[in-house]
């Protein structure tokens, strides 16, 4: 080998190590790349799990209906994003600032924060204002506020506006800084208060409507109880929908106004012991208020020994004249049935008396804030008691009104110059009794008045079959 040969060789050689060094420094800075590329994904995988789990968190917030749960989610929240090591939300009372939540502090390192303190807390307080330890020390009227007050080391302060008044303060003293890249801490704490103050805020109003609708629970079922053993079911049902309408006072309306009434009462119940006297007014006084029920009316009261029903009211009904005339049909027609079982259970004969009219009254809750009633009161009402009182055993007394709205089939006798008490002038009335086509076996044979063929006993006249 010449030396030419040799010079070639070794330049060559050097060459080679020189590109194997640059080859080696390479693979180095591609796994240093590598390795780089791989941590950065692995903050970016990062940085989105901590960002869904945020939202995620964040919608658990917004979504909050019970005021106890709200500030242990806001907190969560906060700490999820800032880390927080020590801080606490406090609550506005007329002595100061009192803690509701905190971490991080002793028990007798959080004391009640007096008003218009002269700190962060204070002016945060005072001026609505969040507040950090960074801002505070750019501006040289505030730089004054660093480390004063009863928590000298908050870093960041931030009132909470609920509705129109600021009433929570958030404090955090030491955490471990915002996960999300490139946002600003005070950004994330200003809004989370945000959304604290308008979950405390829409729990309040849930908290109100709540509280209302108990309330009208408790109304509708002080109604319930008032009305369900008086009226129809409809008529409850009614009543649910429309509570509103039952308050003290009333409406004038046209209205069905019936009574019912025993005869001779008074004569025959001094003759029967106060236990049957009793027992006699529970029967008559369950069987009217079962029919009244049954043809859509409303039991208005008891007094003594009569009944009285109203027809059209509170719910309207298509035709309450011949509602109310049907109900006193099958009154009369039931004590007719009903009294040879109720003499041999040791009880006395009687009948009743019926009377009706239908005119306009005023009808609402009568009474006081504590204690009313619902009824009708006015002449119309009057009137339908005085036809009740002169009405004969088994008879039904109706109004002229009454009859003139009532396409009536069956038999009537027109009785003119009725004299009754508070009328100046004598008024007129019909006595009506079933068709006429009725069958003779259906009629009694002494009085006429209705008269089942299964019954025995005429309750209007006394007459017995044989």
């Amino acid at each position: 080998m010449g030396i030419l040969d040799s010079l070639k060789g070794g330049a060559a050689n050097k060459e080679s190590e020189s590109l194997r060094a640059e080859l080696n420094l390479l693979k180095k800075q591609f796994k240093t790349l590598e390795a780089e590329l791989s941590l950065s994904q692995n903050k970016h995988v990062e940085l989105i799990d901590k960002t869904h789990a945020f939202m995620e968190r964040l919608k658990v917030l917004v979504g909050t209906l019970d005021g106890e749960a709200v500030l242990a989610r806001c907190w969560d929240l906060l700490d999820l994003s800032l880390g927080i090591k020590k801080g606490a939300v406090f609550q506005k009372i007329d002595e100061g600032w009192l803690s509701e939540l905190s971490i991080g502090f002793k028990d007798d390192e959080i004391p009640l924060v007096p008003n218009k303190e002269d700190s962060m807390f204070g002016y945060a307080a005072e001026q609505g204002l969040i507040m950090s330890l960074a801002f505070v020390r750019k501006q040289d009227d505030l730089a004054y506020l660093e480390r004063r007050g009863v928590i000298p080391d908050a870093k960041i302060v931030c009132p909470v506006r609920i509705g129109q008044n600021f009433e929570k303060m958030i404090v955090i003293c030491s955490y471990s800084g915002n996960v999300f890249s490139g946002e600003d801490d005070l950004d994330t704490v200003q809004m989370v208060a945000t959304i604290l103050g308008l979950v405390l805020q829409n729990t309040r109003v849930l908290s109100l409507q709540k509280q209302e609708l108990d309330q009208k629970k408790q109304e509708l079922f002080r109604l319930r109880s008032m009305f369900s053993s008086m009226v129809a079911p409809e008529v409850i049902d009614f009543i649910e929908k429309n509570p509103d309408g039952i308050v003290l006072g009333g409406k004038r309306q046209k209205v069905a106004v019936l009574f019912a009434d025993i005869r001779n009462f008074t004569e025959m119940a001094s003759d029967i012991s106060p236990e049957k006297t009793i027992e006699l007014l529970n029967q008559f006084f369950s069987l009217v208020t079962d029919i009244v029920i049954q043809t859509r009316g409303t039991l208005d009261k008891f007094m003594g020994d009569a009944a009285m029903a109203l027809y059209g009211t509170p719910v309207p009904i298509e035709d309450p004249v011949k509602s109310a005339v049907n109900a006193a049909m099958e009154i009369q027609h039931a004590i007719a049935q009903m009294m040879p079982k109720w003499k041999s259970e040791g009880l006395p004969n009687y009948g009743i008396g019926i009377g009706i009219n239908f005119q306009d009254v005023v009808v609402g809750n009568v009474g006081s804030a504590r204690l009313s009633n619902f009824t009708a009161i006015g002449d119309g009402v009057n009137i339908a008691s005085r036809l009740c009182a002169i009405a004969n055993a088994g008879e039904i007394l109706i109004s002229e009104s009454c009859f003139e709205k009532l396409d009536w089939k069956g038999h009537f006798e027109k009785k003119t110059g009725l004299v009754i008490k508070g009328k100046a002038e004598p008024i007129t009335a019909y006595a009506i009794s079933s068709s006429p086509t009725t069958s003779a076996a259906e009629t009694c044979p002494s009085c006429s008045a209705p008269l089942p063929a299964s019954a025995r006993f005429c309750g209007s006249c006394g007459y017995r079959r044989q």
